[in-house]
């Protein structure tokens, strides 16, 4: 009787960390919009469904400029992400991100993207590259590597490093938000779109 109840009791403690441990960990999300304004430590941003979403900023929130680029811009050294459609390999892109040397790196390997319903964002040094219409690449990351046609025509940004003071009314950011034990939300990553530019992802 003693060793059931004393099993029972560990379960117990261990159902109850198990669940303090997930409320313990940061919970990302993702926001699109345009700036409406930003301070030192806010920022407000209008969602396209038309709504506004005030966040906050800190010491350590990083800020990203996006600026337009094209596909003769992707090198065989490149480090990419692709935004892609469902369907059968190769998958057809969407959107493509060229990053600074500094950001090699970010993301990297395959993901669900909540751009739209079954859409994928692949990150990784380019492996293969093929000329032509629709020109084809190849991404290698750690575990493995993807492949896409990239139809003419497809956005492409480049994605560099930047500062809080380009986050001007009227231009375009993705956010990507942590929560925190008490459920606020805190902007850790801003990728903010510079000359008309549109982030991406």
């Amino acid at each position: 009787m003693t060793t059931a109840v004393t099993r029972l009791l560990l379960a117990s403690l261990l159902a109850v960390s198990a669940v303090t441990a997930a409320w313990a960990q940061p919970t990302t999300a993702r926001f699109r919009g345009i700036v409406e304004w930003a301070e030192a430590d806010r920022i407000q941003i209008r969602r396209p469904g038309g709504s506004t979403l005030t966040l906050r900023m800190n010491p350590r929130t990083r800020v990203f400029a996006v600026t337009e680029a094209a596909l003769r811009n992707i090198k065989p050294e490149s480090y990419v992400s692709v935004l892609a459609t469902p369907g059968a390999a190769p998958l057809r892109a969407k959107a493509v991100t060229l990053y600074s040397p500094s950001e090699r790196g970010f993301e990297a390997g395959t993901q669900p993207w909540d751009t739209d319903p079954g859409a994928t964002f692949t990150a990784g040094w380019v492996a293969d590259l093929k000329g032509g219409r629709p020109l084809r690449l190849t991404l290698g990351f750690g575990g493995g590597q993807a492949s896409f046609e990239i139809p003419a025509g497809t956005p492409v940004t480049a994605i560099a490093p930047g500062e809080k003071a380009l986050l001007e009314p009227g231009a375009a950011v993705t956010l990507f938000t942590q929560s925190g034990p008490d459920g606020a939300l805190s902007v850790g990553t801003i990728a903010v779109g510079r000359q008309g530019a549109v982030p991406s992802f």
